[in-house]
C-alpha cells in the first residue's frame, strides 16, 4: 500500500491528452497494470462534481485521474471539497 510520505517526491511525467487534469507520476511498462488505491469526489471552481482516482503499482503512487461528467476536460477540484463517495473524507479502495 502506498504511503503518504511519497507525496513530496511525486513528479509529473505525463499528462492526459484530452486536456483534463489527470497526470502520470511514473510510466508503466507494457503489461504492468496499476490498481486503484483511493477513490473520491470533489467540486471544481464552477461547482462541477468530478471523480478522483489515485493509482499505484508496486507500492508506489503512479497516477492521478480526474474524471469529469460533462463534455469539457475536467480540472482539479478544490482541495477542501474532496470527500469519499459517502460524503465523508476521501476513501481508500484497498
Amino acid at each position: 500500500m502506498p504511503s503518504l510520505d511519497q507525496l513530496d517526491s511525486l513528479r509529473v511525467v505525463g499528462k492526459c491528452a484530452c486536456g483534463c487534469a489527470s497526470v502520470d507520476f511514473r510510466h508503466l511498462q507494457p503489461g504492468q497494470i496499476a490498481e486503484v488505491v483511493a477513490d473520491a469526489v470533489g467540486e471544481t471552481l464552477i461547482g462541477e462534481e468530478v471523480g478522483i482516482l489515485v493509482f499505484a503499482f508496486g507500492g508506489d503512487i503512479v497516477g492521478l485521474e480526474i474524471v469529469g461528467y460533462s463534455d469539457d476536460p475536467a480540472p482539479l477540484p478544490i482541495a477542501s471539497t474532496v470527500r469519499g463517495w459517502d460524503g465523508q473524507g476521501a476513501s481508500s479502495a484497498a
